[in-house]
């Protein structure tokens, strides 16, 4: 056998063992529950984020992950996203979060993700702003402007979830007023777009951008009224009050 044959018959065993945990404490109602709220076709377990923490935990002790070669624990980060499951790739995404993401050079795992979208194993609107929230954002607050520009690029991409990341990835960094330029630029080109979560991605971003700065927000909106649908434009406008409400959505 290979190294390779050896290293993928190694990740399909350690895959395999933190699945059948996660289908032990798997939840009927709480599956329904998700798979009606997200749908997408998204087929759920039932389990809780912070039950998925904890089995990684317990995973990642026990079987001494922390052993493996960097790049092999990469490797099985990645493979959990390829998995049916939504838990499975939420497990992929704490993988990256809590071991791995700040171990590598940025342009590395940049690569690897976008491999994600190519073989479409992120296509709902729950694992990419996951994904983006948990891995790509402390990306960006780890390795600055350099990394964010490269992240913002991807708003160009074909691929809506890929688009999205490029300015949901910094929900919690609108705070930093470097990357404003860049939040506007993509926000340009994601509103333009006909897809429902390309519009929302920039309603949710710039409803963030509003907390500090309203006027930029509001600029934002005049310019590109004809392009907001009613639900992306309602969370633009969460922070503004009654009346400014109101004139907004008598513009449009």
């Amino acid at each position: 056998m290979t190294t390779y044959s050896k290293n993928m018959t190694d990740n399909n065993r350690l895959i395999k063992t933190l699945e059948s945990q996660l289908d032990k404490i798997g939840d009927k109602k709480t599956k329904i529950w998700w798979e009606r709220y997200i749908k997408h076709d998204t087929i759920f377990r039932g389990v809780g984020i912070p039950q998925i923490r904890e089995e990684l935990k317990k995973w990642y002790k026990k079987e001494r992950i922390d052993k493996l070669p960097l790049d092999e624990q990469l490797d099985l980060a990645l493979s959990f996203f390829g998995e049916k499951y939504a838990e499975d790739k939420l497990a992929g995404i704490l993988f990256l979060q809590n071991y791995l993401y700040n171990k590598f050079e940025w342009k590395t795992l940049l690569s690897k993700f976008e491999k994600l979208f190519k073989e479409n194993y992120i296509y709902d609107w729950n694992i990419c702003d996951w994904f983006c929230v948990r891995v790509l954002g402390p990306m960006i607050k780890e390795n600055g402007m350099s990394c964010a520009k490269a992240i913002s690029k991807w708003n160009s991409a074909k691929n809506v979830w890929q688009a999205r990341c490029s300015v949901v990835a910094f929900a919690n960094l609108t705070k930093e007023k470097e990357f404003t330029s860049l939040l506007l630029e993509s926000s340009s080109v994601l509103i333009k777009r006909d897809e429902r979560f390309a519009k929302t991605s920039v309603g949710w971003i710039l409803r963030e951008l509003s907390k500090s700065n309203k006027k930029l927000v509001a600029d934002f909106i005049n310019e590109n009224k004809s392009y907001f649908s009613k639900e992306s434009l309602q969370n633009a406008l969460k922070y503004f009050n009654q009346t400014e409400k109101a004139k907004f959505k008598n513009n449009l």
